[in-house]
């Protein structure tokens, strides 16, 4: 299960991921943000609340295939900020991988254990934050 959320006002994307990730998810979140509203949220910066995750169901090669398919058809103004929120230990190599792929000219990733680092990185309150997490 995954729930996405919009501040426009912030022009952010608030992203958070039940306890498994399937390819199926990741499907439905990507037409989420590249297909549905003319694509116009594809550009906004996003938080995305890893903390409960616990199992990815996608094998790398899958993720990045998806998300490059997707990724094609936008070209943002200025770079898209992607802060992954991970604060356990044992979902990060993923991540890592994640980050060393498809971080480009367009997208920054950053993989933080805060919610203060995650603010300061997306230029937002911590507030906002907090409350997407609850």
């Amino acid at each position: 299960m995954w729930t996405i959320n919009l501040n426009k006002d912030k022009k952010l994307l608030i992203l958070r991921l039940s306890d498994t990730l399937t390819l199926n998810e990741l499907s439905e979140m990507l037409k989420a943000i590249y297909d549905e509203n003319d694509g116009k949220f594809a550009v906004f910066n996003r938080f995305a609340d890893f903390s409960k995750l616990k199992e990815i169901e996608i094998d790398l090669d899958t993720v990045s295939s998806h998300v490059h398919e997707y990724r094609r058809q936008i070209k943002p103004d200025n770079p898209v900020k992607i802060s992954l929120f991970i604060p356990q230990k044992y979902i990060k190599g993923f991540s890592y991988l994640y980050k060393s792929m498809l971080s480009d000219d367009l997208f920054k990733i950053e993989i933080l254990e805060s919610l203060d680092e995650c603010a300061t990185y997306l230029s937002v309150d911590k507030k906002l934050l907090e409350d997407a997490v609850k």
